[in-house]
C-alpha cells in the first residue's frame, strides 16, 4: 500500500527533528564516534545527511547484509536480542530506530533492552506509542488494538502493509505476531535509568525517544 504524500512528508519531518535531537546529544562527544545501529539501514542515515554529525564509524546490525556502503559504514548480520559479539569498549553509542517493536514478545523486547543497557554506555532508542490511535504500519485507526488473528486475517485478505497483502495466512500471522508497540510504563520497566521524550502529532504522543548516558541533560526541541 502506497503511503499518501502527506504521511511521507510528516515522517520525513519527524525523522529530521529526531536526527537533529540526536545530533545535539552527540555534539560533545570526541570524534570519531563509534555507533552501533541496532536494526539500522543505511538509507535512513543517507536521507538525513549523516555527514553533519562529523566523523563517525557506524555498524548497521540487521537480519540481512547491506552492501555498497561508504567506508565509515559496516554491515553486520545478527539479532537485536543478542549483542554478545560486541563489548562496551568497541561502541560509544547504541542507536535503534523503530526496531524494538518488531522483535516479538515482551520477553523478546526485554532481552533487547537488557543487551542495549548492558553494552551501551550511551543509547538512543525510538519506538511508536502503543496508545496512539493510528497504526503507522497500516495507516488504519485502531488496527493494532485488534486481536492477533483478526489482524492476521486482514493482512492476508487486503493489501494493508507497506509490502502489500501477505500471500498466506501463516505469513500474515507471523508478521502480526512480530509487531508489539510499547507503552510509556513498559519503557520505564525496560529502561529504568533512561530519560523518555515524547514525539507529538496533533497534540498526541505518536512515539517515544529513550536516551541515556550523555554528559549533560538536553532540553528536547519540539519533536513534532
Amino acid at each position: 500500500m502506497r503511503k499518501p504524500n502527506f504521511i511521507t512528508q510528516f515522517e520525513q519531518r519527524s525523522h529530521r527533528n529526531r536526527f537533529r535531537f540526536l545530533t545535539e546529544l552527540l555534539r560533545p562527544l570526541k570524534r570519531p564516534i563509534r555507533i552501533l545501529d541496532v536494526g539500522g539501514e543505511f538509507n535512513f542515515w543517507n536521507i538525513l545527511d549523516y555527514k553533519r554529525i562529523g566523523k563517525i564509524e557506524v555498524i548497521l546490525l540487521n537480519r540481512f547484509p547491506q552492501d555498497m556502503l561508504p567506508t565509515s559504514f559496516h554491515s553486520h548480520v545478527g539479532d537485536a536480542r543478542s549483542l554478545a559479539n560486541y563489548t562496551s569498549d568497541d561502541i560509544d553509542v547504541i542507536i535503534s530506530n523503530s526496531v524494538i517493536g518488531h522483535v516479538g514478545s515482551f520477553e523478546d523486547q526485554m532481552a533487547m533492552a537488557t543487551e542495549i543497557r548492558r553494552l551501551g554506555k550511551r543509547y538512543f532508542v525510538q519506538t511508536p506509542n502503543h496508545y496512539f490511535p493510528i497504526d503507522w504500519r497500516t495507516l488504519l485507526p485502531f488496527f493494532h488494538f485488534l486481536p492477533l488473528k483478526v489482524r492476521a486475517h486482514l493482512l492476508n485478505c487486503m493489501p494493508l502493509a507497506s509490502f502489500g497483502r501477505c500471500k498466506s495466512y501463516s505469513s500474515a500471522l507471523q508478521w502480526a505476531s512480530g509487531v508489539r508497540n510499547l507503552t510509556h510504563r513498559e519503557l520505564e520497566l525496560l529502561f529504568p535509568d533512561a530519560t523518555i521524550v515524547r514525539e507529538k502529532f496533533i497534540g498526541l504522543t505518536k512515539s517515544y525517544i529513550v536516551y541515556h548516558g550523555f554528559d549533560a541533560p538536553i532540553i528536547a526541541a519540539k519533536l513534532t
